[in-house]
């Protein structure tokens, strides 16, 4: 599709130093092109711009037209911004600073973001970080639209998005305090399949746990939807059902006063990797590189519910 412009920054860069040394052999010499190369770019300018914008003088170079000098100063005006545009471009690429769009699944962000945030302001201040929380479907959506460059979450909810795997991360159930299971050691999926199963109200990890039920023989039991991870476990504390999650937490007390604890769950079940998603085809700038190193750094941390350390 053509921009309308019909010249390009080569020629208006071809134009700027010819009437700068006002000599177009000179200015060849300068930008390391062939005298035609130079002459016919500029005459081609004139033509696409409709206006004649150097006098040529045999023997003694070339001078400014009116036109010439006034569209000099555009010129050069559009040059400067277009370095601007490809120091910032490179900036952007390479650089650890300026701003990042990372998006987190809304169940991973209590656990990763708060210790994420401190330590890229200790490693990297240079570095602003905008996190959207979402769901997994709207995680999708915000890299496919280009609001975000990195998406945090698991492989099983990465789509046909890239995936970059950082961890593995083994699923365990959570039960109510006073549920008998709760003290019995290691529990068969079958035995926490006699209640219900409490779990965020998203399509995408509902159909994982369904995969998880059958790949294990077990039948799925009745499901209870809900919007957040503390809404998840404070149901488990009031006994409405036993959740499945990876990410663990040492707080075993939920908003509304209940208590909630970790249960191991016996059998060969494969775990889930943590990591990034980002859209096929994009590479991924200094800044993403910056942030995956904060995150790996969260990680180990976040397995066994404690805080990470400082860098």
């Amino acid at each position: 599709m053509s921009d309308g412009l019909g010249f390009s920054l080569a020629q208006l860069r071809y134009f700027v130093v010819s009437a700068e040394v006002g000599n177009i052999s000179e200015a060849a010499e300068q930008l390391c092109a062939s005298q035609s190369t130079v002459s016919s770019a500029v005459m081609r300018l004139e033509r696409q711009l409709g206006v004649q914008l150097l006098l040529r003088h045999h023997a003694r170079g070339v001078s400014l037209t009116p036109s010439g000098r006034h569209l000099l100063r555009e010129a050069r005006d559009l040059l400067g911004r277009a370095r601007n545009l490809k120091e910032r471009g490179d900036a952007l690429a390479g650089d650890a600073a300026g701003g990042l769009d990372v998006g987190f699944l809304s169940s991973l962000a209590p656990f990763l973001l708060p210790a994420v945030h401190r330590l890229t302001r200790q490693r990297y201040p240079d570095i602003r970080l905008t996190v959207q929380e979402e769901p997994a479907d709207r995680l999708a959506a915000l890299l496919r639209e280009g609001h975000c460059e990195l998406a945090v979450t698991y492989d099983f909810l990465a789509g046909d998005a890239r995936f970059h795997a950082l961890a593995e991360l083994p699923v365990h159930a959570v039960v109510a305090d006073g549920d008998p299971l709760a003290r019995s050691g290691p529990v068969e999926l079958a035995e926490l399949a006699t209640r219900p199963l409490v779990t965020p109200n998203a399509p995408d990890v509902v159909r994982h746990a369904e995969k998880l039920f059958a790949n294990a023989g077990v039948p799925l039991p009745r499901v209870i939807g809900a919007a957040s991870v503390e809404t998840t476990r404070g149901l488990v504390a009031a006994g409405s059902g036993f959740a499945l999650m990876y990410q663990r937490t040492e707080v075993t007390t939920t908003l509304d006063g209940g208590t909630v604890r970790t249960v191991e769950i016996a059998g060969d079940l494969p775990p889930a990797s943590l990591g990034v998603a980002m859209m096929h085809g994009l590479t991924m700038s200094g800044r993403g590189m910056a942030f995956l190193d904060v995150l790996g750094s969260t990680l180990p941390a976040a397995r066994s519910g404690t805080r990470p350390g400082g860098p």
